[in-house]
């Protein structure tokens, strides 16, 4: 009785989770394998904020170059004096220049300003596109895993038709005296096992959806419909060429040795502090500051000036060493990163040779279950296999379909991981 409670529950849960026709449901988004990767940068949040990065450090750079070209500027001021004795005396006094700036030497700051936010640019750059190749791959991975729950359900479904047969046939030898009370147990148990499987693989492509629209920046209750199948897809590169193209492409490496080149334009900045500077400024102005109204006096200067810091405690020599010892830090650093690059592509190459051996092996094990169920249905049928022998070659069966879309899933996401490894995903 017991038993029954539990699988009229489980069927309640099982229709419960059927998915509603169309009309009861929201219409439902297409999305295929190669729709996650455009979706991703035209919607995801993180990706925006990265982004930003790029365009103030795009900001930065302008301002840097602005600094090099001359510099213009308007001034002009307007003066009410107390009324004068003579009436000659104009009590409104005004002036009105135009002044122009050129920094003909600045001992390499400027240009050491300009390299460094160049590079800061390119490492802005860089950084964001790792930011997207780490989103797409995440939101790859969950389209692959709702695929994953996709087959799973499939393969259960094909279970539980194959344990209901089952149930159907030891219910009616059972009624015919040639089986017994317990063959109908054990039939009535892999039904309920099967409707939980079920379950369970239903609520994995849930929480796989759920992930990929919160990924996308879609609404929860978009409903996607996944295009693509968990066929495995080849891989026509080898081991060595991954290696060179991941320390040749690696957004993160990339990265850091724009940082290198930072800092080395940082050591050209400090530097700077002991060279002259030179500028050259020109002017014009316009006044009645004499008072004598109505004439208006003009006046133009050019200036040319120069200065050097004599002594300043030592300070740009500490800090033309400080910016060396950032240098030798990130090329350290740059040591380190092309290590665990290296490092990231053979772990990647060596799952996805695990993946390909799981693979070939649940390929067979699905083949000799098939086999094994179906030999054991026919000789139940004819009379000479037992209840127990039927039901165990379907469950081993089930299990091998399962195993084989895990290994398929596998190899997918094998494959992206090394693509992702080697800077080009």
């Amino acid at each position: 009785m017991i038993r029954k409670i539990i699988t009229v529950v489980l069927g309640i849960i099982v229709l419960a989770s059927v998915p509603l026709p169309a009309a009861a449901q929201a219409a439902s988004r297409r999305v295929s394998f190669t729709d996650v990767a455009t979706a991703v940068v035209d919607n995801n949040l993180q990706l925006r904020a990265a982004a930003f990065d790029v365009a103030m450090a795009r900001a930065e750079l302008a301002v840097a170059q602005g600094a090099r070209v001359p510099q213009t500027a308007l001034a002009g001021t307007y003066t009410r004096t107390q009324q004068q004795p003579n009436p000659a005396i104009d009590p409104n006094i005004y002036t009105a220049g135009l002044n122009v700036t050129y920094p003909l030497s600045t001992g390499g700051r400027l240009e050491a300003q300009v390299a460094f936010a160049q590079a800061n640019l390119q490492g802005a750059q860089a950084t964001y596109d790792r930011t997207r190749q780490q989103l797409v791959f995440g939101a790859r991975q969950l389209y692959l895993q709702g695929l994953l729950a996709l087959e799973n359900v499939s393969a259960a479904q094909r279970a539980l038709n194959a344990a209901n047969e089952s149930l159907r046939v030891a219910r009616a030898r059972f009624s015919a005296g040639a089986a017994s009370q317990f063959d109908v147990l054990q039939a009535e148990v892999a039904v309920a096992n099967t409707e939980q499987t079920m379950v369970q693989a239903r609520a994995g492509g849930a929480t796989a959806q759920a992930s990929l629209n919160a990924t996308l920046n879609l609404p929860q209750d978009t409903s996607l419909d996944l295009t693509d199948t968990l066929t495995p897809r080849p891989v026509t590169t080898t081991l060595d060429a991954a290696i060179v193209q991941g320390l040749r492409d690696r957004p993160d490496l990339l990265a850091l040795r724009s940082r290198i080149v930072a800092a080395q334009a940082g050591i050209d900045l400090a530097s700077s502090g002991s060279q002259p500077t030179v500028g050259l400024g020109a002017g014009y102005g316009v006044s009645n500051a004499s008072g004598q109204a109505p004439f208006v006096y003009g006046s133009w200067s050019v200036t040319l000036s120069a200065t050097m810091a004599v002594f300043d405690g030592g300070i740009t020599e500490a800090k033309v060493r400080e910016a060396r010892y950032q240098v030798d830090q990130l090329k350290t650093r740059e040591a380190q990163t092309m290590q665990q690059v290296e490092l990231d592509v053979r772990l990647a190459w060596l799952g996805l040779e695990q993946a390909a051996g799981r693979l070939a092996a649940a390929t067979k094990a699905v083949e000799q279950g098939r086999e094994s169920s179906r030999l054991a249905a026919a000789r139940y049928s004819a009379g000479v296999g037992t209840q127990l022998e039927l039901l165990s070659a379907q469950s081993a069966l089930a299990q091998a379909e399962l195993s084989l879309a895990a290994g398929r899933f596998d190899q997918n996401v094998a494959r992206i991981q090394l693509i992702l490894a080697t800077g080009s995903l």
